[in-house]
């Protein structure tokens, strides 16, 4: 059976430590104990690590030995209007087994004022949940959340590589299977991008592209894109 994984706060000298919440968890819930060994994900390292001290704000271990990392892939974005919190979340989660490496949070012409104005306050909840994914699925690393921007901000200055725009109505090229660098999918909101929205990140450099004809939620569809591009 293979041991449990968990994202060290820090690694340094041959030590290694887990504080705040990840501490309490594991000194409350988990119940360590020292002695016991843990598998340790830090900066794309993996290392296999002793517990040594144990309270719930920081936990530390001894590194017994740098383990193989998984192998690189290219970097995968996600630059997603956001819509209703619930599913977004479970969203997040999944993409992030599926091995998102950033994503992007978007305000477009229809996504909820509502959401916008929250999605500040969920900016530390979205990214431990995304660490959670992550060290679930064996990661050597989570992704990163970047704060809501407007739809015209981030296509100001999209990440570097090859760009695809996700299309809720058939038509574009199919997503392809097997991404070989670095790339972004921009995804829209419920009730899809405004024309306007759409020339703009055609002007942007992202291609659109289609699952076929069928409508998707939003979170169907980005999941079964990313399932096609990871």
């Amino acid at each position: 059976m293979a041991r449990r994984r968990f994202f060290a706060t820090r690694v340094a000298a041959g030590e290694a430590e887990i504080e705040g919440a990840g501490a309490a968890h594991l000194a409350r819930v988990l119940r360590v104990a020292v002695g016991q060994e843990y598998e340790l994900a830090h900066a794309g390292q993996v290392y296999l690590g002793r517990v040594e001290r144990v309270s719930p704000r920081a936990v530390g271990f001894r590194l017994l030995a740098t383990l193989p990392a998984p192998a690189p892939t290219p970097p995968l974005a996600l630059a997603a209007a956001l819509f209703k919190f619930d599913r977004f979340e479970w969203m997040l989660e999944k993409a992030t087994e599926l091995g998102l490496s950033r994503l992007h949070l978007l305000a477009t012409r229809r996504t909820d004022p509502r959401l916008v104005a929250a999605a500040a306050k969920r900016q530390e909840r979205w990214q431990r949940l995304a660490l959670e994914a992550a060290q679930q699925s064996r990661r050597a690393d989570g992704p990163e959340i970047v704060p809501v921007q407007t739809l015209a901000e981030f296509l100001a200055a999209p990440p570097a590589g090859a760009k695809l725009l996700l299309s809720e109505e058939p038509g574009g090229a199919p997503v392809p299977i097997g991404a070989t660098s670095p790339l972004t999918l921009l995804s829209g909101p419920e009730g899809g991008f405004a024309p306007e929205e759409w020339a703009a990140a055609q002007a942007a450099g992202f291609a659109a592209t289609s699952l076929g004809p069928r409508i998707l939620r939003c979170e169907t569809a980005i999941l079964a894109a990313l399932a096609r591009l990871g």
